[in-house]
């Protein structure tokens, strides 16, 4: 006989069919037989008996097929109407009373039950007279009770004819058979097979299509254990992986020239959307109870439960159980969940939107009766929209601060904004958007100005007060609204402890970042100590507002590192103290500390969706590269923060990320970058908070370097102004006093350049190594060449112990021309190194400096345009050279030997001798001693 059916959902299928295939041959023989099929859904009962009748058709046997419907269950005779429809195909149309046998009528309802299931007996009595015959009812399950009267009529009076029926029947999940039913199939005449789950032996042959020629164990097994033997789902897992292989299949023949197929890929079983679909269709099979339950565990994902599923669904529980156990069987669900994302995508993408919204808000409520984490039960309130119940505000707003503190920042606005819409009053609404501004700022701290700003009317009408106006006026202290601020703070008082707290915190925070705002307030805000119990924000404050007043206090140190080290189990909006504390290492020249806490936070970063967090590390970091002479690493950083954080205004923090982009673009000569972050006008404002100390001393630095003296002294001048009024007085935010003495000592007023050198010696020593070699730089410069040595060494030893990179490399240029001044043989090897620290900081001015000049170095750590003026006046040293020459006999003037310069320009050592010998004839010279005394400055850049 022949196979029939679909050969794939057959496997494991064959000794069935050959158990039927018997069944029917002996009711061929006239010894009529039933055989009943049974199966959960999609285990393949409906191909079995299509196979069945086909083998059948094709030994000769009459069959008549009818498929039951739930829709017809209630319809009284209606799958007998398929079957005498089926008789009256197989006769033909006949005359009436020919032969003695009329067309058969179908039934109808009044018609009497016994005389309709004689009539049908006559009729297929009279047809299995003729031919052999297969009476196939598929679902019979669901099949009305009248025509299953008429079947066990039949059933009953099956002994001498050659009849078989065979019927399949789904195991349901929530019905009990009718009693009819019952009695047709347990019978104890019935022949019954069960349809289980496929074996992983029945998997291995299942997947005999795949373009592989062994399907590994291990995809196998995980195509076993997701579909739970579910031939459906089996076969759409395959075909998944089928559909993914056939291109690299196609690949990996193409790459080995006709080999065979590629493998198949490692790493298991692919899902997508053949899979999700499939999980659909068969929830549908199973009813719409299975589709409502799937989508109730589809809503509830993490936070399902079988009570809350019950509830939410409206099925009973015990009933719900059993459609979990069915669902976990065939690897849909793991306990009460959906174990694939893309099926439960699939899930909620095919439900109404009116359905999902009732279901998310009656989960919603659900959860929350249930005491639920507000997260959980916000998550369905952004899907409801607005509801004015007292219940939901309380849940959206703890939900976003939670939300806010994991870091998950866009799903905090999102809770915010609803919680918007939610609210019943003003005083509700203000302080919902203050919570939003703040949320703004971390998500894009450039565009939140509007937010902070908008709540400034209400705090001064009073309508707004309490942390809430707080955190608003800070806000606007971010983004120099200062007038605006002062207003809003004027209006808050400390009454109670909490908000006399928050108060102390504020001044810290203007002391530290506006500390030219603080003495414009119409009245003192509280002052105190941070006890070891604030909150991490207030400790980082206080410590970066004591390291400014005093430098390397070792108490603010110590709180700084101690902030720094909860920074693991920080939420995301506590995380603003840790720029802060940062920042006090640096300014307490604890440079190298202050780097390695950077790169355990910049590591943390990817933990937390807070880009103006990220964005005010970056900035910190961009001034720790900067003080440690990474100048490249600064510029890099400096940008990245600068794109965050500017915009329309101007904000702290961009200013102090703009001000490091011109210190660090100057000292590595790109002086035209540094006039483009120059152009734009700052606003008066700017000069008001410590970022502005930064950017004047930039730009005076700029000015320095570019010729532009007398401006460079009035930034100067005008950066040590402030600090001295707000008694932040301290080099290591901005070491304005070397910066004018060498301002003066360029004009030519040495002793103008010698007492502000001195004043900052005679400062108390505040623990700062950095800024202590700093100014020991400048006193050696201003003192005989004789002296120079010694303090220079001293300065040395204290910049390169506290990381300095650049201001070392600065210094060892200073002491190498002053060894050569006093004919001292460490001139040659000291140039060499500050060359080679200089060029690792990428400072290409100093590189340039440190060639054989005349000309020598002026005060302070940067070098000037007006230093190196007369430097290419005499470029034509190496004039008569060509540039292979010119390239070697530079090389050699900075030191290297033959052995080097050949590995730097890709050539060999007998060929640089020879360009040697060629450049010593041509200057008139006999060794490199004379090179070195008869070379004049030339650019790097052309070696």
């Amino acid at each position: 006989m022949p196979t029939g059916g679909s050969s794939a959902v057959l496997v494991e299928r064959r000794k069935l069919l050959e158990q039927l295939d018997d069944l029917l041959t002996h009711s061929a023989r006239g010894r009529g037989a039933v055989a009943a099929v049974s199966g959960s859904t999609a285990m393949g009962k409906t191909t079995v008996l299509n196979a069945l009748a086909e083998r059948a058709t094709a030994a000769g046997s009459t069959v008549l097929a009818v498929v039951s419907s739930p829709h017809e269950r209630d319809v009284p005779y209606s799958a007998l109407a398929q079957l005498l429809h089926a008789v009256h195909a197989v006769r033909g149309p006949r005359p009436d009373g020919a032969d003695g046998a009329a067309t058969p009528v179908p039934p109808v309802a009044e018609d009497d039950s016994v005389a309709v299931a004689r009539q049908t007996y006559q009729i297929i009595a009279d047809l299995a007279a003729r031919h052999p015959l297969l009476i196939a009812v598929d679902d019979i399950q669901h099949t009305d009770t009248a025509s299953l009267s008429c079947l066990r009529y039949l059933a009953q009076r099956l002994n001498r004819l050659p009849l078989a029926l065979v019927f399949t029947r789904g195991v349901s999940v929530e019905e009990q058979p009718p009693r009819i039913l019952h009695d047709l199939l347990y019978r104890t005449s019935v022949r019954r097979f069960h349809l289980g789950p496929l074996s992983r032996v029945g998997m291995r042959e299942l997947a005999a299509n795949l373009p592989s020629s062994s399907p590994s164990d291990r995809f196998l097994t995980e195509v076993h254990t997701l579909s739970g033997g579910n031939p459906l789902l089996a076969q759409a897992l395959i075909e998944e992986h089928r559909l993914r292989a056939a291109p690299e299949s196609a690949t990996g023949a193409a790459a080995s020239d006709g080999d065979g197929a590629a493998p198949l890929p490692e790493g298991g079983v692919a899902i997508g959307p053949v899979f999700h679909q499939a999980v659909l269709a068969y929830l549908h099979r199973i009813g719409p109870r299975a589709v409502l339950l799937a989508r109730c565990v589809a809503l509830l994902d993490e936070a399902a439960t079988p009570l809350l599923l019950s509830r939410l669904s409206g099925i009973d529980t015990e009933l719900l159980k059993r459609y979990l156990r069915l669902l976990t069987g065939i690897g849909v669900l793991g306990g009460a969940r959906l174990r694939h994302a893309g099926v439960r995508q699939a899930v909620l993408g095919e439900m109404p939107h009116e359905e999902a919204t009732q279901l998310r808000y009656r989960a919603a409520r659900l959860l929350y009766d249930s005491g639920a984490p507000p997260q959980a039960v916000a998550a369905h309130l952004l899907g409801v929209g607005p509801l004015h119940e007292d219940w939901v505000l309380g849940v959206l707003r703890e939900a976003a601060c939670r939300a806010l503190d994991d870091g998950d920042v866009q799903r905090g606005i999102r809770c915010l904004e609803l919680a918007r819409e939610c609210c019943v009053d003003e005083t509700q609404r203000l302080s919902v958007k203050s919570q939003f501004a703040c949320g703004q700022w971390q998500l894009r701290p450039a565009d939140s100005a509007p937010h902070f700003l908008a709540l400034k009317g209400p705090i001064v009408e009073g309508k707004l007060t309490g942390v809430d106006a707080l955190w608003a006026a800070e806000g606007m202290l971010f983004h120099l609204g200062f007038d605006e601020a002062l207003e809003a703070v004027d209006q808050l008082n400390g009454d109670d402890e909490e908000m006399a707290t928050a108060l102390h915190g504020t001044r810290m925070l203007m002391a530290s970042e506006v500390p030219g705002v603080l003495d414009r307030l119409s009245r003192p805000l509280p002052a105190s100590a941070a006890p070891a119990t604030s909150h991490s924000e207030l400790r980082a404050r206080h410590a970066l507002a004591l390291v400014l007043e005093r430098g390397a206090d070792e108490y603010a140190i110590a709180l700084a590192e101690q902030v720094l080290q909860s920074r693991e189990n920080a939420a995301t909006s506590q995380l603003s103290s840790l720029p802060k504390a940062l920042l006090a290492l640096c300014y307490a020249d604890r440079i190298d500390a202050a780097a390695t806490w950077h790169d355990l936070l910049a590591g943390d970063a990817g933990r937390h969706d807070a880009p103006g967090w990220r964005a005010q590390i970056a900035c910190v970091g961009a001034l720790v590269s900067l003080r440690r002479g990474r100048l490249a690493d600064a510029v890099r950083q400096a940008e990245t923060a600068y794109a965050r954080l500017s915009g329309p205004r101007w904000n702290v923090s961009s200013a102090l990320a703009l001000a490091i982009l011109i210190e660090a673009h100057t000292a590595m000569g790109d002086h035209q970058a540094a006039a483009g972050y120059l152009t734009p006008e700052p606003p008066p404002e700017l000069f008001l908070t410590r970022a502005g100390l930064h950017y004047l001393y930039a730009r005076g630095r700029h000015h320095l370097a570019t010729g532009n003296t007398y401006l460079a002294l009035s930034d100067f001048q005008g950066c040590g102004s402030l600090m001295r009024r707000w008694k932040v007085d301290t080099p290591a935010v901005a070491p304005w006093r070397l910066g004018e003495a060498e301002a003066w000592l360029r004009l030519g007023d040495r002793e103008r350049a010698v007492r502000l050198v001195e004043k900052q010696l005679a400062r108390p020593d505040s623990g700062l190594p950095r800024s202590r070699g700093m100014a020991l730089h400048g006193l050696a410069l201003v003192q005989p060449v004789t002296q120079q040595p010694p303090i220079l060494r001293d300065a040395f030893r204290l910049l390169e112990g506290s990381g300095a990179r650049y201001e070392a490399a600065a210094v060892l240029a200073d002491l190498s021309r002053a060894y050569q001044q006093l004919g001292d043989k460490r001139a040659r090897p000291t140039a060499r190194r500050a060359w080679r620290l200089a060029k690792s900081c990428q400072a290409e001015p100093l590189c340039q400096e440190l060639l054989p000049t005349s000309t020598p170095r002026s005060i302070g750590p940067r070098g000037s345009a007006e230093s190196r003026g007369g430097d290419r006046a005499d470029h034509d040293s190496f004039g008569g050279l060509s540039e292979s020459e010119r390239r070697v006999a530079m090389l050699a003037v900075q030191g290297y030997a033959n052995r080097e310069i050949a590995d730097r320009l890709f050539i060999t050592v007998s060929t640089v001798e020879q360009h040697l010998t060629r450049v010593y004839r041509k200057m008139g010279i006999r060794n490199r001693e004379q090179l070195l005394q008869g070379a004049h400055a030339v650019s790097y850049e052309s070696a």
